[in-house]
Formats: structure tokens, C-alpha cells, sequence
């Protein structure tokens, strides 16, 4: 790091597809810099390229790992709809042509709310062995031009995308919403939807059992947050 004459390792808190955009990914690294906290996001973007961008910078305890210390995490998806593709929006937005059963979706999507065994919504490729999540929240605004968000306390690989992709063919009615329950329940891939495009895809925000740079506390009680809540010291 030219910036601070050190050697940094950079550790990602999320890992994410290439194509899959973010915008609140949160990292964490040892510094023995000078530079004072608030002001090494405007340092370090006179480094970036115009791809990236730090917002802000907080310090935390030594304890501290972004990855393991998540508690989760809540993607937006966006979809336009018709006759015609995106073009200024084509690195964040998937086309889906025709139209599509919006209501049917919003049914649809209330199945996946709570925890289940994803497995029907995970790609091959994973080497995580938890396979049930908790699906805390999902909805889908708009019509023609779709945002689907979730928060859950964690993804599989691809869920998200194949999420999507269930939903889709529920709109297209190739799928039907009564179909949903035991497309959960068969934990087999061939089962769902397509994984739809990671340009579609948005990380939109990281939570943690303490705020660390605004509306980033996880907000729903479970026993991993008051343990990480009694293990961390407040940040800075």
C-alpha cells in the first residue's frame, strides 16, 4: 500500500460472482497507519480505479473478521420487463422479454420466508455444508421494471439468482405458485428456476451485532447476535 508504505491483506467480508455489483461490502485490515480513520476513504479513492469506491472507514477490535462476524446480508435484484433491453442500466439490471405475472411473484415469494433446507436453490460448487437459512424478508417492488430484495442470515451459491429465476418462471407461468412448497421441500436443483444473471444483482447491505457505519445492526434477535453483541467491544 503506497498510501501507508505497508503491505495490507485486504480480507472481503462477502464474496460475490463476477458481475454482481455491491454497495455497502464491508472488509476489514491491520494497518499501523497515522492516517486518521475519517480520512482514509478520501486517501485511498485517489488509488482506486473509477470501479471502486470507499465510503468509510471505522476501526474495530483485533477480534474482529468481516466475513465470519456477518450476521447477514440483504441482495437486490433488478429486472426490467418488455420488448426492448437495457442499455445505460445493462450492468445492473437483467431483461427478461414479454411481460410477467407480478402478482403471481408476490405469492409466490412468501413460501420462501422463514428457514428451510435451500438446497434446491444452490448451484454446484459450494463447499459449505450448512445448507438451511433463515429467509427473514423478501419483496418485489414495481412492474416493469422489478426489484426483488431479501435479507437472510446467509446465501448459498447462486441462491439469490436462482431465487430469482423460480420467481420468474412463476411470472411466466411455467411454474406454478402452489408448485413452490414442494420445490423447497425436494432439496434438488433440477427442481427450481434458472440462475438468472449475476448483472442483475446488487449486495446491498452487510449487518453486524453492532452498528459500524449506519442502519448495519442486525435487526432481528437471535443468539448469534447477543453472542457477538458480548464478545465485541464497540468500534470507533
Amino acid at each position: 500500500m503506497s498510501l501507508t508504505g505497508e503491505t495490507i491483506t485486504l480480507r472481503g467480508g462477502s464474496r460475490t460472482d463476477a458481475g454482481v455489483s455491491a454497495i455497502a461490502h464491508v472488509s476489514d485490515f491491520v494497518s499501523a497507519t497515522s492516517i486518521p480513520p475519517d480520512r482514509i476513504a478520501r486517501a485511498w479513492n485517489t488509488k482506486l480505479p473509477e470501479s471502486v469506491v470507499v465510503h468509510a472507514a471505522v476501526c474495530v477490535p483485533d477480534s474482529f473478521y468481516a466475513r465470519y462476524d456477518t450476521l447477514g446480508k440483504t441482495y437486490r435484484y433488478t429486472i426490467l420487463t418488455g420488448e426492448t433491453r437495457p442499455v445505460i442500466k445493462r450492468s445492473t439490471t437483467a431483461f427478461v422479454p414479454g411481460e410477467l405475472d407480478v402478482d403471481a411473484m408476490r405469492s409466490a415469494s412468501e413460501y420462501f420466508l422463514g428457514t428451510h433446507d435451500f438446497s434446491s436453490f444452490m448451484d454446484q460448487g459450494s463447499p459449505t455444508k450448512r445448507l438451511v437459512r433463515t429467509l427473514h424478508d423478501i419483496r418485489i417492488d414495481g412492474f416493469q421494471e422489478l426489484v426483488i430484495a431479501m435479507t437472510a442470515d446467509g446465501f448459498l451459491y447462486h441462491m439469490a439468482r436462482i431465487i430469482v429465476g423460480t420467481l420468474v418462471y412463476i411470472g411466466q407461468g411455467k411454474i406454478s405458485v402452489h408448485e413452490l412448497a414442494s420445490i423447497i421441500e425436494a432439496r434438488d436443483r433440477v427442481c427450481a428456476g434458472p440462475t438468472m444473471p449475476a448483472e442483475g444483482l446488487v449486495l446491498e447491505r452487510v449487518y453486524f451485532a453492532t452498528e459500524l457505519f449506519g442502519d448495519d445492526c442486525w435487526p432481528y434477535e437471535d443468539e448469534r447476535r447477543d453472542a457477538k453483541r458480548a464478545s465485541l467491544p464497540s468500534v470507533e
